[in-house]
């Protein structure tokens, strides 16, 4: 399959950023398991521990880290495609982008995940917003050419 260089580009990223997600259901339940917090009463008694809704501060704090990460992750995937796709700037673009907009998840995770005190957090937060306001304004500047 041929495929133009920012798509290749935008796929590599993406399925990165994928990855990414896809490590936090494992940290969860490694975490319950070593904290043995469980949240039905099947996993207790094979395992023993405790049920526990939403009140382990340790797990729900893996838990809304990985929630905020699908909340930025997802529309920088849809829009980094988007990019690609319709030509919209140039792979040099595309990349540092990309790049920055990985920096930044995982600065904010490592910030969240390990407690660091403000403002690290939110500027990983920050920079990642900033690059999918980045890639939606560059694709409307774009497209806007076309009069839709």
């Amino acid at each position: 399959m041929i495929l133009e260089p920012e798509v290749k580009s935008a796929i590599w990223y993406s399925t990165i950023l994928i990855l990414k997600l896809a490590t936090f259901p494992l940290i969860v339940g490694f975490t319950r398991l070593r904290r043995k917090v469980f949240v039905v009463e099947e996993d207790v008694a094979c395992l023993g521990g405790q049920v526990k809704l939403n009140s382990d501060l340790v797990i729900e704090r893996i838990r809304r880290c990985h929630l905020n990460d699908l909340e930025n992750i997802i529309p920088f995937i849809m829009l980094v495609c988007i990019f690609a796709v319709t030509g919209s700037g140039s792979l040099s673009d595309l990349v540092l982008v990309s790049r920055v907009f990985i920096a930044a998840r995982f600065l904010h995770t490592i910030a969240y995940l390990g407690s660091i005190r403000q403002p690290f957090r939110a500027i990983g937060w920050a920079v990642g917003v900033l690059c999918n306001v980045y890639l939606a304004t560059t694709i409307l500047r774009d497209l806007s050419k076309y009069n839709y």
